[in-house]
């Protein structure tokens, strides 16, 4: 089991973090189960009010207080087939008793992206109609939290070796990973720029007979590109985006009127997507 935590500041992520848990291409085979919530079968906007209506209570409040926070608990996927839904309920209400035992919470069961089981656990920054604050530190999140989930797992679901709790490493690939301003377009049904992009000109790549064919298809779909000393160095968007920064370097831009086959301009493109998984690696 790999044990993750995020935490968010504003109010609107009651909205977003429960629109991103509730998506119905994960919810399928899995479940939900919640903790101090008024009402059954309801809507993301009725969750969300009983989370903003909790975090009136709050004593301390202050700017950068974090009023909600989403834990991953991530399993194995050759454990997959052991994780009954009973199971999975119960080792939620373990962390939930461990982690936030007085705050309003929400978790879903995941069960078929690609094999990769998971919980997604909400619960509010403050305990229930206390306002009392739940933040914890690393130390004892350490120690209160993950040991003694470990401990527990061990114990009661033996069988579960291959999800043994690991503290640093995660089973979720990195390229699959998502940064918190991601899932919040995702859920607003939004691209992120340097994507669409990145596609647009993938597809030009595929079909210009030269570097000035090239930039000509990507001005026909809308893109405005932009120069320096002359020579059309980028695309200009929200924020500017060299072709060299994306891999489309000059001699790659020239080498198109050499006439290369499909199976050539797929080759580049993909050792462009390789370079750029790397760059992103190294951070």
């Amino acid at each position: 089991m790999i044990i993750k935590s995020k935490s968010y500041k504003t109010t609107r992520s009651f909205t977003t973090v429960l629109n991103y848990i509730f998506r119905e291409t994960e919810r399928n085979n899995g479940f939900e189960l919640s903790k101090f919530i008024k009402g059954k079968n309801l809507s993301v906007e009725e969750l969300s009010s009983q989370f903003l209506s909790n975090e009136a209570f709050r004593i301390v409040k202050r700017k950068n207080s974090v009023v909600l926070y989403m834990d991953i608990l991530s399993f194995h996927p050759r454990d997959a087939e052991r994780l009954t839904n009973d199971k999975l309920h119960q080792i939620t209400l373990k962390y939930l008793s461990l982690r936030a035992p007085k705050s309003i919470a929400v978790a879903t069961i995941h069960r078929n992206e690609k094999d990769h089981t998971h919980i997604h656990i909400i619960f509010s920054g403050i305990e229930y109609k206390t306002g009392n604050s739940i933040r914890m530190s690393k130390e004892d999140f350490q120690n209160k939290v993950k040991l003694e989930m470990e401990k527990y797992q061990q114990k009661t679901f033996p069988e579960l070796m291959l999800s043994k709790i690991k503290h640093e490493k995660s089973f979720i690939p990195k390229k699959e990973q998502k940064k918190d301003s991601e899932i919040i377009m995702e859920v607003q049904g939004e691209i992120p720029e340097k994507q669409k992009i990145l596609k647009v000109i993938e597809e030009v790549f595929t079909t210009a007979t030269s570097e000035k064919d090239f930039y000509q298809k990507l001005e026909s779909k809308n893109i405005k590109l932009y120069s320096r000393n002359g020579k059309i160095v980028g695309i200009e968007g929200n924020r500017k985006f060299r072709f060299s920064r994306l891999g489309y370097t000059t001699e790659l831009l020239q080498s198109l009127e050499q006439n290369p086959t499909q199976n050539q301009r797929l080759e580049w493109l993909q050792n462009i997507r390789e370079k750029s998984q790397e760059k992103e690696r190294k951070g």
